[in-house]
């Protein structure tokens, strides 16, 4: 009887340590993060230079920004 009452918390406290050791004891990259960090810099520099481009395109093209009006809105 002994044995159950003593087993059954340390059955508790080593499924609980399983559980959270991994979370608690897992360091970060941070060489990971700095990577991403540089990587959704880039995407959004290419962005950015995509959307200079269609802007120099719209003025070259002379492109005001109206919309023609459909047929049915006649």
């Amino acid at each position: 009887m002994k044995i159950r009452s003593l087993l059954l918390p340390a059955v508790i406290a080593a499924a609980l340590t399983v559980l959270i050791a991994p979370a608690a004891f897992a360091q970060q990259d941070p060489q990971a993060d700095k990577k991403a960090e540089d990587a959704k810099k880039a995407e959004d520099a290419k962005k950015a230079e995509a959307r200079k481009k269609a802007d120099a395109e719209k003025k070259k093209s002379g492109d005001r920004g109206v919309e023609p009006e459909e047929e049915g809105d006649k």
